[in-house]
């Protein structure tokens, strides 16, 4: 972990809060540089597969000409481990550093293996670190499932990713 990590996990967990006053899957993300931050983001839309938080993040920074590369130290920070669409994204950008809060039993992709990938795959070298400030989002996924109307959750959808919250909130109990 970097000094910085939980104040730009901080950051994200903020741009969670955004998403789940407004209803919605509380995923935000921030992108760094150091200390600098490059961008903000939450998920935008209820059971859209697109408007993820870190593809909305990508659209706000790396839209048009850009001059970042992987010399940059780019951090991504993002409240849930990226699914394989966020985090195959993540590989095409110069982000050299994933951090994320809580893992993804049910779809996370952030601890993938690229070893039989394609070469430009296999040679990316991407330093990757969960559990920052972890049990601050499982609360917020918590409030999400507590609250939710999506039928999606209701009926017991990502039942995994539901499993894993509830031991997260035992677990932060139990700690006390």
């Amino acid at each position: 972990m970097q000094p910085d990590d939980d104040h730009m996990m901080g950051l994200a967990l903020a741009e969670a809060k955004v998403a789940l006053g407004q209803g919605i899957f509380p995923v935000g993300a921030v992108l760094a540089s150091g200390t600098q931050i490059l961008g903000r983001s939450h998920k935008t839309m209820v059971s859209n597969h697109l408007n993820h938080a870190e593809m909305n993040l990508f659209h706000q920074v790396f839209t048009g000409d850009y001059t970042f590369s992987r010399n940059d130290g780019l951090t991504l920070y993002t409240t849930l481990e990226p699914c394989i669409m966020c985090f195959g994204t993540m590989l095409h950008l110069p982000i050299t550093r994933l951090v994320f809060a809580m893992p993804d039993a049910y779809g996370g992709c952030g601890q993938v293996r690229l070893e039989n990938s394609p070469p430009r795959h296999v040679a990316r070298a991407m330093e990757v670190i969960g559990g920052v400030r972890r049990a601050d989002a499982c609360k917020l996924f918590a409030e999400f499932l507590a609250s939710t109307t999506e039928a999606f959750w209701l009926t017991g959808g990502a039942s995994h990713f539901q499993a894993a919250v509830k031991a997260g909130l035992q677990s932060d109990i139990a700690q006390v």
